[in-house]
């Protein structure tokens, strides 16, 4: 039976490593005192249309013959539980699952995938942004991730340029050109919008490529956004390892100001990114000021390379006679209440192939335990990486494992 179009299987290797990812992750994000929350995966298809964009709204996995769909990410389903609720604010969570969305998959994209989202309400701050960099940045760390720069952006400047020249109508065509920049090249991005901004193109297309400093990029832009380059310059007061990009967009239509990506060297795209969504929960209920942060898991792991060696938690084997079988499963009991990872033989194998099974799959312990030692009060510890056997008692035994 064939796999559905832009779904995986993870296999148990991999799933160990997506599990350290996002153990790892989930830790990072309560040490900044973010709040765990799950959500459904099925929302009411009027609930994910309110504000996903015509692109997203056109992704969507639709149930037939009803008014639901599968979630395509994780913020519209927060802000309509946020929108709704009471919490303290700033309302900070987090959460790790799987959205979809009905695209052409291709490489890094499926049609399931995997989110790590924080997110936090109610603070109109740019502190909020701050620490949404800073969460990201160090769960990334973390998680052994390599070099990657943040590029960020508001789209109070780009919303402040359409206004200016009465261009409301053409913003998102505008948008769009802006955001394939990096694909299509300077060249053919002024050739696109020549025709929106007319006779103001040679001043404003020229802004979007400005080189030098972040500063020296803010100035280019500040008599036509006042209020979105000064967020942007209390971010970098507050977290300041990022880069000014005014061609970073992201395409959901629900973001608000600043918006932005982490890039990593050799890969076209982000593998993280979000923004501030300050009118996204008024749709729902009651509004407030919101941003948020997601990073890419399947994105993630493509770049740091999929699989990290190991292959089982399984840190002890404890390998058994057909006569020795039920002091195995003692002895296997006594190491798991102990915090170690054991299993026994259940296939009835002779020494050999257990030994073998437990070298497949790198275990790094065997216990064997035959008459002598059920008899001697004793199990016989062999480290399968040095060949290194012990005599000891279970407590002994216990001790040198974790060692």
């Amino acid at each position: 039976m064939k796999l559905a179009k832009g779904m995986r299987d993870f296999l148990p290797q991999q799933m160990m490593q997506r599990e350290r990812i996002f153990s790892a992750v989930a830790e990072v994000y309560r040490e900044f005192g973010f709040q765990p929350l799950e959500t459904p995966a099925l929302e009411y298809l009027t609930t994910l249309r309110a504000k996903s964009g015509d692109e997203i709204a056109g992704q969507l996995f639709e149930i037939k013959d009803s008014e639901l769909a599968l979630r395509f990410d994780l913020t519209v389903p927060l802000s309509r539980v946020a929108a709704n609720s009471q919490f303290p604010q700033p309302f900070k969570r987090y959460q790790i699952g799987p959205v979809w969305r009905r695209e052409e998959p291709q490489k890094g994209r499926f049609r399931e995938f995997w989110q790590a989202d924080a997110d936090i309400i109610g603070s109109s701050s740019m502190r909020t942004e701050a620490e949404l960099l800073d969460v990201a940045s160090t769960a990334l760390a973390r998680v052994g991730f390599g070099k990657f720069e943040i590029l960020l952006n508001n789209r109070k400047i780009l919303n402040s340029i359409v206004e200016k020249f009465k261009l409301e109508e053409k913003a998102n065509g505008i948008f769009r050109v802006l955001d394939k920049a990096d694909k299509i090249g300077r060249e053919e991005v002024e050739r696109q919008l020549e025709p929106f901004f007319g006779s103001a193109s040679k001043e404003i297309l020229p802004l979007f490529f400005t080189k030098g400093s972040n500063e020296k990029k803010l100035d280019a832009f500040e008599k036509y956004a006042p209020e979105g380059v000064k967020e942007v310059r209390e971010i970098l007061d507050f977290y300041p390892k990022f880069t000014f990009d005014p061609l970073i967009i992201r395409g959901l239509g629900y973001y608000s100001g600043p918006v932005y990506e982490f890039r990593a060297e050799g890969f076209s795209g982000s593998f993280a990114g979000g923004g501030r969504y300050d009118g996204l929960l008024g749709i729902y209920g009651r509004g407030a000021p919101a941003a948020g942060i997601s990073l890419g898991v399947e994105r993630m792991l493509m770049l740091m390379g999929e699989g990290d060696g190991k292959k089982t938690y399984t840190q002890v084997f404890v390998a058994s006679f057909p006569d020795t079988y039920p002091q195995a499963a003692e002895v296997a009991d006594k190491l798991r209440k102990s915090g170690i990872c054991a299993e026994t033989d259940l296939m009835e194998r002779n020494l050999r192939k257990q030994l073998d099974y437990a070298s497949s799959l790198s275990i790094p312990y065997v216990i064997i335990l035959g008459k002598k030692e059920v008899e001697a009060k004793k199990v016989n510890l062999r480290d399968m990486k040095s060949g290194e056997e012990s005599l000891l008692t279970i407590q002994e035994a216990i001790k040198k494992i974790n060692e």
